[in-house]
């Protein structure tokens, strides 16, 4: 018995019913609860950093990337910095009722996709904060400007009359570069700094208490570039202006010190203190006669020792050495060391 066409169609449209409704259960998967709206509430910053440079107060910061929620944070509506007297004990809300607002401008959008921290510098004057202690903080908007995040880190610092930068002068010395300026205030700490040839910038070599400091590292016939930056409590100095030098080695060694002369069998043996510099050459021995004139004996000795061979009995022999470094700088002539042979 032939079957009815119109069945044969409504057999296809329902296995084609039911094969869309399992393809589509199998795409949706479970359908979890219906979640709230975000807030739109970003982190808050933790890393705001402050101090007084020069006349400015110089303030530092990261934005945030991401909400409270972790979305990511593409722009910002506003970035709200504040700057007021530091009540004690310290109260956001007293603070920010009264602190001086300084609006700062967003940095470009973000990529939604990879967001990133922005770094963001604000310099205020530091003049109208002179001789107050100040708390300063800072909240971002993304959303509308009364729906901020929470406060960040509050920085707080006494601000004071702006330091000077030091007027540093250079000076060659033996031991090695002798920077000096005058004195600031009487709690100042100075911060030296140096590039050298092979230096991008300027590298912290030292520090000091007192308006002085030598680089004794500094190495001969090599041009480096000095700054000093001075600083009290949180106040710092701008860079002093650059000072430049090439110092040659002009320097003698140190003198001999602890001269000995015994006379032995057939000889004079003369010994001494070695010299205690990296760049010492050698010594050179000089001789007196029974109170003759001193005349240096023979060439160059690399070692604290001298034996002396020309001798006559009968005479009194004195001796003086010097030291001298690879530049041929010779020293002064030590104590004079006297036997009789």
């Amino acid at each position: 018995m032939q079957k009815d066409p119109r069945v044969r169609l409504l057999k296809r449209a329902v296995q084609n019913l039911l094969g869309f409704t399992i393809v589509l259960l199998n795409g949706c998967g479970y359908v979890g609860p219906v979640l709230p709206p975000s807030p739109q509430l970003p982190t808050a910053i933790a890393d705001l950093h402050a101090i007084e440079r020069g006349d400015q107060i110089v303030i530092t910061f990261n934005t945030p990337s991401h909400t409270t929620d972790n979305l990511s944070i593409k722009r910002f509506s506003e970035i709200d910095l504040r700057i007021g007297t530091a009540p004690a004990p310290f109260d956001f809300n007293q603070w920010a009722a009264s602190a001086q607002q300084y609006s700062l401008t967003s940095p470009p959008p973000n990529d939604p996709d990879n967001p990133q921290s922005v770094p963001v510098t604000k310099s205020i004057p530091a003049g109208p904060w002179v001789g107050k202690r100040i708390a300063i903080a800072v909240r971002t908007a993304i959303r509308k400007t009364d729906h901020y995040s929470s406060w960040s880190n509050r920085a707080t610092l006494t601000v004071v009359q702006p330091l000077n930068p030091p007027a540093t002068k250079l000076e060659p010395t033996a031991q090695g570069v002798l920077l000096s300026w005058a004195k600031q205030v009487s709690d100042a700490q100075y911060s030296v700094y140096r590039q050298g040839p092979g230096d991008q910038q300027p590298v912290q070599i030292g520090t000091s208490d007192h308006p002085d400091y030598v680089d004794k590292t500094a190495q001969y016939d090599t041009l480096y570039v000095y700054t000093v930056i001075a600083s009290a409590g949180s106040a710092e100095s701008l860079p002093s202006a650059p000072v430049r030098i090439t110092m040659s080695d002009t320097f003698a060694p140190s003198v001999p010190a602890t001269m000995t002369a015994l006379a032995g069998p057939d000889s004079i043996e003369v010994s001494w203190q070695r010299s205690p510099e990296a760049d010492l050459k050698g010594y050179y021995v000089y001789r007196s006669v029974n109170a003759g004139p001193f005349e240096r004996q023979g060439s160059l000795v690399s070692v604290p020792t001298f034996s002396d061979h020309n001798v006559e009995h009968g005479k009194t022999y004195r001796y003086e050495v010097s030291a001298v470094d690879q530049k041929n700088n010779e020293s002064a002539k030590s104590s004079a060391a006297q036997t009789a042979f």
